[in-house]
């Protein structure tokens, strides 16, 4: 059975921000001393929803999701817009793919490797108030293999590891009824 998380994560500073906008009943979880999450019927596996737009006029807000075997992405909302996007779809990728990126750098990254949304732009985790080193290796992050291999997931661990939010797992909207670490707005 494959783990489905996606969940809308702001900073822990920006609770006050945000959570009086958020419709009643909102399940949240406070992931770790920094970041704070919430959930709501409009998540997708893949698409964020257009509630985010409205609310990221408030604070940033970063949209997550990991499918396990099935790929793991990222939107960060600021000011009403995506400011950075990645999706990395597994069942896309194929050493063809990989082969026709190599030959023609100016490909269409969007379809080729698995990618079906990619705009990574790791300098847009500044609006959560990362530390330039944090910055940086997301930079080098992106700049590499993003899917998974032999060692499984290892991009996607990293990319959790690094921002502070390894306790966004195996959650969701659906999975947030009869949990004790879940409050409600």
């Amino acid at each position: 059975m494959s783990e489905f998380t996606y969940g809308n994560i702001i900073r822990n500073v920006d609770q006050t921000k945000l959570v009086e906008h958020l419709p009643k009943g909102t399940p949240t979880l406070k992931l770790s001393e920094d970041w704070f999450a919430f959930f709501t019927p409009e998540d997708g596996e893949f698409v964020a929803p257009l509630l985010l737009e409205k609310l990221s006029e408030r604070c940033p807000i970063l949209y997550f999701t990991h499918l396990e075997d099935h790929g793991w992405g990222f939107d960060i909302f600021d000011k009403g817009e995506a400011i950075s996007s990645l999706q990395v779809l597994y069942e896309l990728m194929d050493d063809e793919d990989e082969e026709m990126m190599d030959e023609d750098e100016e490909a269409d990254a969007s379809v080729l490797n698995g990618y079906m949304k990619l705009r990574p732009r790791a300098e847009a985790f500044s609006v959560f108030e990362l530390e330039k080193e944090q910055i940086k290796s997301l930079e080098q992050l992106f700049a590499g293999n993003l899917a998974f291999d032999e060692e499984e997931f290892v991009a996607v661990e990293t990319f959790k590891e690094l921002l502070g939010i390894q306790e966004m797992s195996w959650i969701r909207y659906e999975r947030t009824e009869g949990r004790e670490e879940i409050e409600y707005v």
